[in-house]
């Protein structure tokens, strides 16, 4: 408990003291004028489409960039940035090459800089956007279904690429959650969210602690989202703590290492349907999430990958089983049951 001595009271009080009143009262005013004009949370919807490829669903975000019209694009955490497929027309050249990896893929681009506007907030200042102009066909796929580009909402390094989120006024920069909703039909009125200046989840199921990697060009913690302390069991096999990555542009889970040849799978090297999926976070003593594998995407898809070092990407099903929380501060994503469950 910390004490205070009566001279530092004292000293408190004079200097409340001196204060004009009308000084005061505008000081006052100025603050509260200031605090309405920035909302404690923001809400943007997010509706839910089905892959090129058939293998699941993903998440699409509407955004803006500068003074340009609204544009569809897909929400990836995989990723660091906003990466557009169009050339932005309201944007002012930065003169700087960059590359983005996309599903594998090397994908060099040019930076551009321009304010950006989501659910109706815009960022504090002009952010980095990188456009590729390819003959991708994954990215193809995506512009033909009306999708202009692809968020990268990460936390960790993208060098002059920055999470969007974290540029945005106040606190809604320093806490945001994300969940997916399923739906039947391309038509479906269903929608996720993802709320700028999320409140702390109550009913949290699982918590990850992330290493700090650093501070980005803007001067925002950034965090090692690749890494999060996950324990994880396949069937039978004994259990393997092992760095995770919650992914919300894949659709398949993969689970990738050397170690993990035991763990069964198809001779099309996919987790064999019918095996039990557990995981903890590495510091709790019991699993937060299990599952059964099977054969749809964003649900229970899985691949295995038996060399390299171990890792293990979650893929997408997360975003639609829960909340995420992402804590920029203190470097923490909660897992919690979404509203109405």
């Amino acid at each position: 408990m910390r004490r205070w001595t009566p001279g530092i009271v004292a000293g408190i009080a004079v200097s409340l003291l001196a204060v004009p009143a009308t000084f005061a009262h505008a000081e006052d005013a100025e603050v509260q004028t200031t605090a309405a004009r920035e909302p404690a949370t923001v809400t943007v919807p997010i509706r839910t489409m089905n892959t090129p490829d058939r293998t699941g669903q993903n998440g699409i975000l509407t955004v803006k960039v500068g003074k340009s019209a609204p544009i569809s694009v897909m929400v990836d955490t995989g990723i660091v940035g906003l990466v557009l497929f169009e050339k932005p027309t309201s944007a002012k050249p930065a003169g700087v090459e960059a590359t983005t990896y996309l599903q594998g893929n090397k994908l060099p681009g040019k930076l551009f800089t321009a304010p950006v506007t989501i659910g109706g907030v815009t960022t504090t200042a002009p952010v980095a956007i990188q456009y590729v102009d390819t003959d991708s066909s994954y990215i193809s796929q995506w512009k033909n279904r009306g999708i202009s580009g692809i968020i990268g909402l990460g936390d960790g390094d993208g060098g002059r690429m920055t999470n969007i989120l974290k540029s945005m006024p106040g606190a809604l920069g320093l806490r945001w959650s994300l969940h997916f909703e399923r739906t039947i039909t391309s038509g479906s009125p269903r929608q996720g969210a993802l709320v700028l200046g999320a409140e702390p989840p109550v009913d949290v199921k699982m918590h990850f602690q992330l290493p700090f990697v650093g501070l980005d060009v803007n001067g925002a913690r950034m965090w090692n989202d690749h890494d999060a302390d996950g324990c994880w069991t396949f069937g039978t096999v004994p259990e393997q703590c092992v760095p995770t990555w919650f992914d919300s542009g894949f659709t398949v889970m993969r689970v990738i290492g050397r170690n993990f040849w035991r763990v069964p799978h198809t001779t099309t090297d996919l987790l064999r349907p019918g095996t039990r999926v557990k995981l903890a976070a590495g510091s709790s003593a019991f699993y937060g999430h299990d599952f059964v594998a099977g054969r749809q995407g964003s649900r229970n898809l899985a691949r295995v990958i038996t060399k390299g070092s171990p890792a293990i990407n979650t893929g997408n099903s997360f975003y639609f089983d829960y909340t995420l929380t992402y804590d920029q501060v203190l470097g923490t994503i909660s897992l919690s049951d979404p509203k109405g469950k």
